[in-house]
């Protein structure tokens, strides 16, 4: 499986690649982060300070969320949900079969199964329909998996999870700003958890966010992160917790991202529009997404359904155009083989993951960069 990553920064610049993905700090924005880092430098307190309480506050409110937690990563968002929902071992957790590997690994970290679920043919998400028929006794918790910023059929998760009463933990990696029916991402379940890795729609080089509406999670999600304890200089503890702090450095660069999303977000819908309006190509299919959903296009996800896509994807490597698979199936991989052996083949996952990719998407891509990929892309079909 072909990759296309050139990693030195300054040969990427040299050879003019097109990147997939890449953060966007307008000049600006750089200076007022030097600034209020500057200032955090000065003040001393560099993690759980004001920056990160300012943060946590305006990113809930923007999520139409009651809460928000700030944390390391969006892996350890997801494991400290499970941990505040009580999952243990030999529960058993719903998550879709083409996700990042971290989705299952939350679940093995709290000792739990995770239940591999197909997804759906044409939006790549996890399917509801057999959702239903992997629900047992053991099922504690459904993580859906918002890729590429698309968000799932939410309407009918969560009558599942209504009629069953098993909570829903978003995992909304992708999905910053993305909405369904004009709700956002996030807030349908009972935990919403959101990523800024690097190529994020918003990033703080790396941290994550969980989002609720329920106090009693809350609280435990701030001992949870903490060792154990909500506040620094207490060394009293509830539970046994973990380093997954967000730092004050992070919160910096985050607040200004914060401002900069809804810029960032109609940059992302246009280039799309773009990409939807001049790649009708035969054999290759875009992502659906549905009339009520409008997506934070983390990613623009392609279907080759006839063809070589790695031909395809080395044609575009050689015009210096990066692209990516778009995940594999979780339970292929090697650790999750000698975790769990075999483990029931989701027939729709597999069939995709020979057949879907990505292209470069993000608000730095200028117009041009955009015709060219579209046009190297439409000398494929000839």
């Amino acid at each position: 499986m072909i990759i296309i990553y050139i990693s030195n920064y300054q040969h990427q610049k040299r050879l003019k690649v097109i990147r997939l993905r890449r953060p966007y700090f307008p000049e600006n924005s750089i200076k007022k982060i030097q600034r209020n880092i500057g200032n955090a430098m000065r003040d001393g307190r560099l993690t759980l300070g004001e920056n990160v309480s300012k943060f946590e506050k305006k990113f809930a409110k923007f999520n139409g969320s009651k809460f928000g937690c700030g944390v390391s990563s969006a892996t350890a968002g997801l494991h400290i949900a499970l941990l505040s929902l009580g999952i243990k071992q030999n529960d058993e957790v719903i998550i879709p079969s083409k996700t990042f590997i971290s989705t299952a690994n939350a679940a093995i970290y709290c000792n739990a199964k995770p239940i591999f679920c197909d997804v759906q043919e044409d939006t790549f998400q996890i399917d509801p329909n057999h959702v239903k028929k992997l629900i047992t006794k053991k099922t504690k918790a459904i993580i859906p998996v918002h890729i590429a910023g698309n968000i799932c059929d939410m309407k009918e998760l969560v009558e599942i999870s209504n009629q069953n009463n098993i909570p829903i933990v978003e995992d909304a990696a992708h999905a910053h700003g993305a909405t369904y029916y004009g709700k956002k991402a996030g807030s349908f379940g009972r935990i919403g958890v959101f990523s800024f890795y690097p190529d994020k729609v918003m990033t703080s080089a790396d941290g994550g966010m969980i989002v609720t509406n329920d106090s009693e999670i809350y609280n435990k999600t701030l001992e949870f992160r903490n060792v154990g304890r909500k506040h620094l200089g207490q060394y009293d503890y509830n539970v046994i917790g973990y380093n997954y702090r967000m730092n004050e450095l992070q919160a910096i660069l985050l607040n200004e991202q914060l401002k900069l999303l809804p810029s960032m977000l109609k940059r992302r819908r246009e280039i799309a529009k773009m990409y939807d309006e001049q790649l009708n190509i035969k054999n290759l299919v875009r992502q659906k997404i549905q009339k009520f959903v409008k997506s934070s296009y983390y990613a623009y996800v392609l279907r080759l359904t006839k063809g070589d896509l790695e031909r395809l994807r080395m044609k575009l490597s050689k015009k210096r155009i990066e692209t990516s698979p778009m995940f594999t199936s979780v339970y292929k991989i090697k650790a999750y083989r000698n975790i769990l052996g075999n483990t029931p083949a989701c027939k729709v996952t597999e069939k995709l993951d020979s057949q879907t990719f990505t292209i470069p998407l993000h608000p730095g891509l200028t117009d041009n960069e955009i015709n060219i990929v579209i046009n190297e892309i439409k000398k494929n079909e000839k």
